[in-house]
């Protein structure tokens, strides 16, 4: 078993983690599932599907695993791997050969979807006919089938993934077949992979409001417009109200649906709920204290308002949107497993994702559990003046330290490869930044209003600089762009040009004149004498050519 593990493992995990990918992405946001692995061996497909969902931060409980094999040894191994990497699931081991299998082998369950992994073993002898009208008589619910194989080459057996697809009245939306070396280059690993479903996930509800559902709608004696099929809250009219009750049945809470509600100071949230969209709460200064049910999967961006102290956030909230607790100064979680409170860090323990920092320290240094800065995590932190941030942490989100007005220094660890919009904008205060020769992309407004910041380097791993990346930054005196063919929009300094003042030099690589000119805007030519001296005296530069 550990030879086969070590021969083949890598082979099949490739096979699987390429067939989970095809898997609808609205799959993997269901906050529970069971597991069926048909010819489990020692549960490769199993383990596969949990380290899948680990590599793509996705926080889905398995409440059950049903593991069928034949062989018994492989059938406790199989036991043994699952046990271990999902303690408080539910393990049943089926110790028979398909042409053995009986109704009660296969479970699904009505309100949990099922998750149906055939890995290696449609190719093999048994009744396959048998076999489908076994399992399509047994199917309830949602079922994702994920069915991985060799590829034979025009072969019968290689019709047997479809032909049971198509038998257990799966909708197919992926197919694909890949001969030796066509999977993987320079590998001779044959791969064959079907994915379908049987029933339909729960409703994906919009939480976007047009003016065409409010004048469909139907408004309640409180003022609350309600879709008229009475699934959707879309708006309140009443901004006095002080205490409401949303409706039971109502699923989804849509974007700013309680936008400005100054008065609203208590709000009760039924059991029926599965989304609280975008900034809905937004400006509610009076409410404090807010309740989740445990049927909220998902919490949308910048939801809630500075006044709340206290939230519960139950287990099965699966996404809470980036600036979701941006205006929350004073917030306590009631936290789960998930997501939690500590150290004045709301923190995704599934995505090692910080959501939000409230706390007011002038320095702060980032634990080494964090591997995302999400977006607007640090913004408007105004008593922030040096932040350090660990090399464990891979990406920073949008805006993460806009209007830090006090922050006087930053580094970026060489783990980071993308600086997105707006991540420093605003800060007043910013005199050094330190860019790694990691970062291949700067994007729109990321210094913009840098008051302070008096020189930069452009690290050569730098590929694109995007719109207004230094507006306004009125005492910046001096760019360093070491990449000769960096993509620069036009508009880095904004369309008032360089905001005042102070720029005397951009220094570009030696030979890269003309493709500078043809990328900074005209008015810089125009308007800086010293950019046609230094043209002027081009041939006499040995080293770098300030301008």
């Amino acid at each position: 078993m550990l030879v086969y593990l070590y021969s083949f493992g890598n082979m099949h995990q490739a096979k699987l983690n390429f067939a989970f990918d095809k898997i609808p992405e609205d799959f993997f946001y269901q906050p529970e599932i069971n597991i069926i692995d048909y010819g489990c061996g020692q549960a490769i497909g199993t383990m596969c599907y949990v380290d899948f969902l680990k590599s793509k931060n996705y926080n889905q409980q398995i409440k059950s695993v049903t593991l069928i094999e034949p062989s018994k040894k492989c059938l406790r191994r199989a036991a043994l791997h699952s046990s271990i990497l999902l303690p408080d699931a539910e393990i049943t081991t089926v110790n028979k050969t398909f042409d053995e299998l009986a109704e009660e082998d296969i479970n699904c369950d009505e309100d949990v979807p099922t998750l149906h992994i055939l890995s290696n073993v449609l190719d093999l002898e048994f009744n396959i006919s048998k076999f489908t009208k076994l399992v399509k008589g047994r199917l309830k619910g949602y079922n994702q089938f994920v069915c991985v194989g060799p590829y034979f080459g025009y072969e019968k057996k290689d019709f047997r993934m479809e032909d049971f697809a198509e038998l257990v009245g799966g909708d197919i939306s992926f197919s694909k077949a890949f001969g030796k070396s066509q999977f993987v280059e320079g590998k001779n690993w044959t791969c064959q992979v079907v994915v379908a479903s049987v029933g339909e996930l729960e409703e994906d509800l919009s939480t976007e409001v047009t003016e065409e559902d409010i004048k469909n709608g139907e408004e309640d004696k409180f003022g609350v417009v309600y879709s008229r099929d009475g699934k959707r809250l879309l708006k309140n009219n009443n901004r006095k109200i002080d205490e409401y009750e949303i409706r039971t049945g109502t699923k989804v809470i849509c974007n700013q649906a309680f936008l400005y509600c100054i008065s609203l100071r208590e709000i009760k949230i039924p059991n029926s709920i599965v989304c609280i969209g975008s900034n809905v709460f937004q400006n509610c200064e009076s409410l404090q204290c807010i309740r989740i049910p445990n049927s909220v999967r998902k919490i949308g961006d910048c939801a809630f308002c500075k006044s709340i102290c206290e939230i519960t956030i139950p287990n099965s909230v699966t996404r809470i949107g980036d600036g979701a607790f941006t205006h929350c100064s004073s917030i306590t979680i009631i936290h789960n497993h998930s997501f939690v409170s500590h150290n004045h860090m709301l923190v995704d323990v599934a995505q090692k994702k910080l959501l939000r920092y409230y706390g007011n320290e002038k320095s702060f240094v980032i634990p080494n559990s964090i591997k995302i800065i999400g977006d607007c995590a640090f913004n408007g932190c105004s008593t922030l003046q040096e932040i350090t941030i660990p090399t464990s942490v891979m990406a920073i989100g949008s805006k993460a330290f806009e209007n830090c007005k006090s922050l006087k220094c930053i580094t970026i660890p060489k783990s980071v490869t993308s600086i997105n919009d707006s991540t420093f904008s605003g800060c007043k205060s910013l005199q050094h930044i330190t860019i790694p020769d990691s970062i291949t992309n700067i994007g729109k407004g990321v210094f913009a209003f840098c008051w302070a910041l008096r020189q930069i380097i452009i690290p050569k791993s730098v590929l694109s600089l995007g719109n207004e990346s230094f507006f306004d930054c009125k005492l910046l005196q001096e760019i360093t762009i070491q990449n000769s063919d960096v993509k620069i929009d036009n508009d880095i300094f904004g369309y008032l040009g360089t905001g005042g003042v102070s720029l005397q030099h951009i220094f570009i690589p030696r030979g890269s004149m003309g493709h500078f000119k043809q990328m900074l805007p005209e008015y810089l030519w125009d308007n800086l004498s010293y950019i046609k001296k230094a043209e002027e005296n081009i041939e006499n530069k040995d080293t770098d050519l300030p301008f």
